[in-house]
Order: structure tokens, then sequence, then C-alpha cells
């Protein structure tokens, strides 16, 4: 049995999505306060909607934290996918690296405050998205060699 040969066409997506994700988080977590507080508003406003009585109980930092780790799992899944069935279990690594490199970032941009807290629900964020991407990894993998 061979191993299927990774196309430039099929790498192409990945990492498109792997930049993209990338770019979110940066832009999210490194602008100023005042310019990521519209979209902050907008994710509280679709929570409280969609998911009410779900977060009804939770305190407003608890719900930051959940946000810390939403934001992380499309990071983590575009990476692990971009890595591969191989090296897939690599995202949170770099989901942890990215998490550190901001909060460090944010220790020198005014209005921003780095937090030890924001690194480990970033990395739980990571940890979900590389997990699921590689269970799809595992999933469409064993779909090929059943052909």
């Amino acid at each position: 049995m061979s191993t299927p040969v990774r196309t430039e066409s099929s790498v192409g997506p990945r990492l498109f999505l792997s930049v993209l994700a990338t770019a979110l988080v940066l832009a999210l977590t490194l602008a100023p306060r005042g310019a990521v507080a519209p979209a902050r508003g907008l994710f509280m406003a679709a929570a409280e909607r969609w998911a009410g009585p779900l977060i009804a109980g939770l305190t407003y930092p608890q719900i930051e934290s959940m946000l810390n780790a939403l934001l992380f799992v499309p990071l983590a899944a575009a990476l692990a996918l971009l890595l591969g069935r191989r090296l897939w279990m690599l995202a949170p690594v770099l989901g942890l690296a990215v998490s550190c490199a901001v909060e460090y970032a944010q220790s020198q941009i005014p209005g921003r405050v780095p937090d030890l807290q924001d690194v480990l629900w970033n990395t739980a964020g990571s940890i979900a998205g590389a997990a699921a991407a590689g269970l799809l990894l595992l999933v469409t993998g064993r779909s090929r060699h059943r052909r």
C-alpha cells in the first residue's frame, strides 16, 4: 500500500485556512481593545441568541474564557489539517506557542492585559480543534484505505 502523495491542490486550501485562522486570531488578540469591541459585542449577542439558556448562569469572565477557547478551535483545526495524519498532534503545541506569543505581545500594547488564564483557555481550544481535525483525518484516512 502506498501513501497518497499530497499535491499542491490538496495543500492549498488547507494552507489558506491556516493563514486565515492565524490572521483572525492575531487581529482579534493584538488589535487595540477599542477596535475589537464591536466583534466582541457581536459574539456576545450571538451567544445570547443561540445559547442563551446554556450561558444564562455564567459570569462575564466565564464567557470570556469560553471566547478565548473558541477563538483557538479553528486555528488548531486548520493547522492539524495542514499538518496531516502523521503530525496533526503538533497543532495544540503550535496553538500554545501562538497563545504565549500573543500574551507576550499584549504586554507591549496599551489597553491590553496579558493573562496566564488566557493561555490555558486558548490551549484548551487548541486541543479541541486539533482533536476534531485529527478525528476527521483518521476517519477520512480509513475510508481511503478501504477503496
